[in-house]
């Protein structure tokens, strides 16, 4: 009886892969690693762009608020993200607002690294439940007036050469370089 695992006469019995077939499976590896890493890197760059948006139009609805209700309002950033407040004249006091739905708070991806300047000074963003509540640290106001205050915000990709920055001036215009707010043109955010 002939054992079935047993090499015919002319064939000889191999085990295993062989060296170019180990070669095709990595080469095939690295394709779809290389075009998995570029995907992921696309769509963090996509949503720091969008999220950057959001926060442009955001700013620009908060400033039309506080002049058109003439209320004192400001953006509060924090390291992961941002919230709108209303000054409370009278029991003075900061009070997040809510409504509509587009002022709630919101968190941002926690890799985006979040720096922001006024005055040309870093503003921490730490919250600290020991604070002084009437601390302004990471609020830029926006008054009745139409003034608010100057600030730079940069936020990153951490590890990228990819940010933006979003400006805001005494006067209360706000851009971000080189990118335009949903619906807007060149002309609008040149103004």
């Amino acid at each position: 009886m002939k054992n079935r695992w047993q090499a015919s006469p002319g064939f000889s019995l191999q085990s295993g892969f062989t060296l170019i077939e180990i070669l095709v499976v990595m080469i095939l590896l690295g394709i779809v690693m290389t075009i998995a890493v570029i995907s992921i890197g696309d769509t963090q760059s996509e949503k720091l762009e969008e999220d950057m948006r959001r926060l442009l139009q955001i700013a620009r609805l908060t400033h039309e608020e506080a002049i058109i209700n003439q209320q004192t309002l400001a953006i509060k950033f924090s390291k992961h993200g941002y919230s709108i407040e209303r000054y409370d004249p009278q029991g003075k006091i900061w009070m997040p607002v809510t409504e509509p739905a587009f002022f709630l708070p919101k968190e941002l991806d926690e890799s985006y690294e979040i720096k922001l300047l006024q005055d040309g000074l870093r503003v921490s963003l730490e919250t600290n439940d020991n604070s002084d509540e009437e601390s302004n640290n990471g609020k830029v106001l926006m008054y009745a007036s139409g003034e608010m205050t100057p600030f730079e915000l940069i936020v990153s990709l951490p590890d990228s050469d990819i940010h933006y920055r979003l400006t805001g001036d005494l006067m209360g215009k706000l851009e971000i370089d080189d990118l335009q707010a949903y619906g807007g043109n060149a002309d609008e955010n040149a103004q």
